[in-house]
């Protein structure tokens, strides 16, 4: 029998290694990620987690980091709304990520600070930011 570990699925009736967390960051959250959660295709670990943080009232910001590119696909904006309509903070446009131009990216100018802001003046055991 495997053992259990942060980087395995558990299976039923296997207890949890994780403790119970006090807030979620999702940064930098890719076109992909975003859109998988969004639609809840939960096929990746880190989805699946997030995905089912919404339905456990778990406070969680999301801060993507794709280019203008990205941003002019029709899901994206869709799958923005839904992220915040299920109570996701998302830090998206001005005091959080502001996409850029693809191949124009600056690694050392990602806004991290924004994103550990939003869930450190958010959190708490039962609400949804």
């Amino acid at each position: 029998m495997r053992g259990s570990h942060r980087w395995d699925y558990r299976l039923p009736g296997q207890p949890d290694v994780w403790p119970n967390p006090d807030a979620v960051v999702v940064a930098p959250a890719t076109f992909n990620t975003i859109n998988q959660w969004a639609l809840g295709i939960t096929d990746k670990w880190l989805v699946g987690v997030v995905a089912e943080g919404i339905g456990k009232n778990i406070p969680m910001a999301m801060m993507p980091c794709v280019n203008r590119a990205y941003v002019a696909h029709p899901q994206f904006e869709r799958s923005i709304d839904t992220l915040q309509s299920a109570g996701v903070q998302v830090l998206y446009g001005e005091g959080g990520f502001i996409p850029n131009e693809p191949g124009q990216g600056n690694p050392a100018a990602y806004p991290w600070w924004a994103a550990l802001d939003a869930v450190a003046n958010n959190r708490g055991p039962t609400s949804i930011v």
